[in-house]
């Protein structure tokens, strides 16, 4: 039970991460255009805050003794989420035509738009690591798991966008209801604990300290 939570939330952040940055670039689009230069700005920014993510999740999974870090982070890009409609339009209208011309502008609009829900989606994938983590001897079976199954949600996300959210759902429906997901995640998390399991707090370091093979 405890792998098919954090397989399930691994997949529902994978599918809201890719769909953000697919339909993202809607928000873009009515300032900033549809040239390479705004898909090149919010690949860009994705790219940026899941490396930045990821490090900040590491550093939160070592210190964690438990699930409360991941329904924070799940549950502050849920509250992102539901405030981009709020927002996003008048802010990209706000920054005038001289930025909405500019190569660079569509860079700026997505840095202020995707930077932060991004970067706190990718910080969950360390902290999911470290929750899953069962003994020494399957800490590489476990990680590729998470990690594939999180694809999984990835190319859900990818495609349901597309060919669903895109056609037959209003831009900020979208937005707003992948944000409340996210909120009722993290909230579950933050509800029903799980802790930490005790070779995951000193079982890696051990390992890691033995002689190497």
């Amino acid at each position: 039970m405890r792998l098919l939570v954090l397989y399930t939330t691994s997949i529902i952040c994978g599918i809201c991460m890719m769909a953000l940055e697919m339909i993202g670039a809607r928000a873009l689009f009515p300032s900033f255009g549809s040239s390479v230069d705004t898909w090149a700005a919010i690949i860009s920014v994705f790219i940026l805050s899941f490396s930045v993510g990821y490090v900040l999740g590491g550093v939160v999974a070592d210190r964690m003794r438990s699930n409360a870090a991941l329904g924070w982070l799940i549950l502050g890009a849920g509250i992102l989420y539901c405030l981009l409609p709020i927002y996003s339009l008048a802010f990209c209208e706000s920054l005038g035509e001289s930025v909405h011309q500019a190569a660079w502008g569509p860079l700026v609009g997505a840095l202020a738009l995707f930077l932060a829900p991004s970067l706190l989606l990718g910080g969950i994938s360390p902290v999911l690591v470290k929750l899953a983590f069962v003994s020494a001897d399957r800490v590489g079976r476990t990680t590729g798991t998470l990690y594939a199954v999180g694809s999984i949600g990835n190319f859900a996300g990818i495609l349901g966008a597309n060919y669903v959210l895109l056609r037959y759902v209003p831009l900020n429906d979208s937005i707003l209801g992948m944000g409340v997901a996210l909120c009722l995640l993290g909230l579950c998390h933050l509800f029903l604990r799980m802790e930490v399991t005790a070779e995951a707090g000193g079982g890696a370091s051990s390992a890691a300290g033995g002689e190497p093979a």
